[in-house]
Formats: C-alpha cells, sequence, structure tokens
C-alpha cells in the first residue's frame, strides 16, 4: 500500500516538469519531509522494521568499533589519550534508531571513562522522526555527551563515520549499451508511473562514466551515486585532522560496474524481502543501491583523504578480536541458550555468506603521520582496490 499524499506530490512535480529522473523520485519517495519513507513514523530496522544493520545484531558490533575508534583518537593525540587538556570528536552521520551510538558510548564510558570524560558526539540526521527518538533514548543516558547538528562542524579532530547510510542516497539509473546513454525517468500514465528513457541529466554522470574504462556491449542498467561523491568531499573539507570511515555495502568500481551486472543493483526492501519494484508501495519501504567504493577513495583524495585501507567487515572484526570474543558463548553453547544466541549473532556478523563478506570498511585519514597501523586493517581480503 503507497502513501497516496506521496504518490499525489509526485505526480503534481510531473505535471509540472514533466518525466523526472529516478533519483529525483527515490528523493522524494524516502525523504520527502512529510510523507517519505524515512521522514514517516513507524520502525524501519530490526526484526520489526524492514531490514538489518550490523548494529542490530548484535552489540558486539559498536564495541569493536568503538575499539577501533579509540585507536584512531590515540593516534590523533600522539598516542597520548590521557592527556586531560585533549578533547575528542565522534561524527556519526545518519544514526538510525541510535543503537551503534549507545553501543560505542556505552563501551567508552566502561572501558576508558577518561576518554569518554572529554569526549563530544555529535549526530547528523536529517529525519525529525528519527532525531527525536534518538533524543528520547540516548539523551539521558548519556547527558552533556551527545549533541545533534543539522550540518557537520568544520575543523574537526577527530573521527567522522557511516554506517550504512550512502547506500539509501538517492541514484541516477541509467540505461547503457556501446556509446548510447540514457538516463531512466519517471513518468505517470494511465494511473501508474512508468519508466521512460531521457538523455542524461547532468553531465556529471558521462564524465563519472568516462572514468571507469568498461564498455558495455549489450544493454545494461547502473546506478550513479553523485550525493556519495559529494558527501565524501564535505567530510574531508569539514575534517582537520583525523579519519572517515564509511561502512557499507558496495565494490570496487571494476567489480561494480561490470557486464556481469546487467540489472544493476537496486533493490527495494519491505519486511525483510526484497524486491525490484520501486514504483509499488511507495513510502513504504526502502531502497537502496550498492556503493562505488572506487568513487569514494578517489573523491576523498581530491579533499585531501588519503586512503589508509579498505576491507571486509569479517576481516575487519577479525582483526578488532571478534573471534575472542566468541570463544566463550562457543563453549557454553549446550549449556545455555542465550550464549547461543550470541554465538550465532557474532557468527553472522563476520560469515563470508552474509554480512562478512558484503560489507566493505573504507578508512581515509587527513593530516596524520604515514606510519599509522589500525587493528581492523591487519588481514587482507582477496580483492584488488585501486
Amino acid at each position: 500500500m503507497s502513501k497516496p499524499e506521496l504518490i499525489i506530490a509526485i505526480k503534481e512535480e510531473i505535471a509540472r516538469k514533466g518525466p523526472i529522473p529516478f533519483v529525483r523520485y527515490m528523493e522524494m519517495a524516502l525523504y520527502h519531509p512529510r510523507y517519505g519513507y524515512y521522514a514517516s513514523p513507524g520502525e524501519k530496522i530490526g526484526w520489526k522494521g524492514d531490514y538489518y544493520t550490523s548494529s542490530s545484531v548484535h552489540p558486539v558490533f559498536g564495541e569493536l568499533i568503538a575499539k577501533q575508534m579509540l585507536q584512531m583518537l590515540a593516534v590523533c593525540s600522539q598516542g597520548d589519550v590521557s592527556n586531560p587538556q585533549e578533547t575528542f570528536t565522534i561524527v556519526e552521520m545518519g544514526a538510525g534508531k541510535g543503537t551503534l551510538c549507545f553501543d560505542i558510548l556505552n563501551y567508552i564510558k566502561r572501558e576508558v571513562p577518561a576518554v569518554f570524560d572529554r569526549l563530544q558526539y555529535v549526530i547528523i540526521e536529517e529525519s525529525r522522526w528519527l532525531r527525536d527518538k534518538q533524543t528520547e533514548w540516548l539523551r539521558p543516558v548519556f547527558s552533556g555527551r551527545i549533541r545533534w547538528e543539522d550540518e557537520i562542524p568544520s575543523d574537526l579532530v577527530g573521527v567522522v563515520f557511516s554506517n550504512e547510510l550512502l547506500d539509501a542516497f538517492p541514484v541516477h539509473r541509467l540505461r547503457v549499451k556501446e556509446d548510447t546513454i540514457e538516463e531512466i525517468c519517471v513518468d505517470w500514465e494511465n494511473g501508474s508511473f512508468v519508466e521512460v528513457l531521457r538523455p542524461p541529466s547532468s553531465p556529471r554522470l558521462r564524465r563519472y562514466l568516462s572514468r571507469l574504462d568498461v564498455r558495455f556491449e549489450r544493454a545494461t542498467e547502473l546506478e550513479i551515486n553523485l550525493r556519495a561523491r559529494d558527501w565524501m568531499r564535505q567530510m574531508g573539507q569539514a575534517l582537520s585532522q583525523g579519519f572517515v570511515m564509511t561502512i557499507d555495502y558496495g565494490y570496487p568500481a571494476e567489480e561494480l560496474y561490470s557486464p556481469r551486472r546487467p540489472k544493476g543493483t537496486f533493490l527495494c526492501y519491505h519486511q525483510h524481502k526484497t524486491n525490484e519494484e520501486p514504483y509499488v508501495r511507495v513510502g513504504e519501504q526502502d531502497m537502496t543501491a550498492h556503493v562505488d567504493f572506487t568513487s569514494l577513495k578517489r573523491c576523498g583524495e581530491e579533499v585531501g583523504l588519503s586512503c589508509l585501507g579498505f576491507t571486509d567487515q569479517g576481516h575487519f572484526l577479525m582483526g578488532l578480536g571478534i573471534a575472542e570474543k566468541m570463544a566463550g558463548p562457543a563453549d557454553r553453547m549446550d549449556q545455555s541458550p542465550e550464549a547461543r544466541k550470541t554465538f550465532l549473532a557474532m557468527k553472522r556478523l563476520m560469515a563470508p555468506g552474509e554480512m562478512g563478506k558484503v560489507f566493505k570498511i573504507l578508512i581515509q585519514r587527513k593530516n596524520l603521520p604515514g606510519d599509522v597501523r589500525l587493528d581492523g586493517l591487519q588481514f587482507k581480503p582477496f580483492f584488488r582496490f585501486s
């Protein structure tokens, strides 16, 4: 069931402007300020929602992220996080239900209270409904440690990170065959939305494709996330010194944009099931596309971010010690249903056939020594990234 008010809003824009690029349709379906999927009340993440994130599977994910962040903050303070004059900043872009923030701060407060006392945790959240939920839950628990902002602060020293944010940015969808490039647009005909092909709506799309060095001899659909590039530039410009950590599902460009993917990676999620029908349940389902990590890396380099490492979630968590955390529950599985549940949750986070291989972690640095080593990057996966 679609939201009637949202259907009307999209129809009215098409009536005024003619067929709209799919990127605009996706933007309205997800982020319309009153009727969009993310702006509206209702559970999106977890058992009662439409999809899972790693942070909703088990708190150990946030704890290991916090462990990595403490190492990053130590690098920013030249190895001395005990300096009482040092103030640390962590910025989370798009905090969802606030679960990851809770697990990160809880770990730091418990393990290194001296750092917690000098920590500022900033959340940038576009959805007013989600922000209200985060504030209601997190502010009483971590009073004085968290603040909410509309835009990322400038001259940051610390860590900027996102978890499953960029895959939900609106994307341009193109149909490419040899030298012919057409953009998928959305029109309204005979009581329903229909797709029509038009010339690319932005010259940036052709430039993007020209850098891929891939020839599509048969008609291929693909997605281009220009907003992710703009986002990465913004992160690099805001950061004075520190790290940008991007966690999401995606691939290097040579694997993402391939004739072996003739239908691209665009998907919708509703009640934990996937579909390829963006014109049903409008405003009531999530829409995503895999992230081009090569583009993020190169775009970051343009604003002073150098790539420190790129890995998958399984290798990342192994480097941070998830195997040791799994050992205890594994020993108690026969006696304790809770231990079995915990073990299986951790296994899911790192299993190659599940989250362990699908999710990737890109870590970039700015104005830091060249010999930085992070535990999460010590194991190298078997894929190329340049």
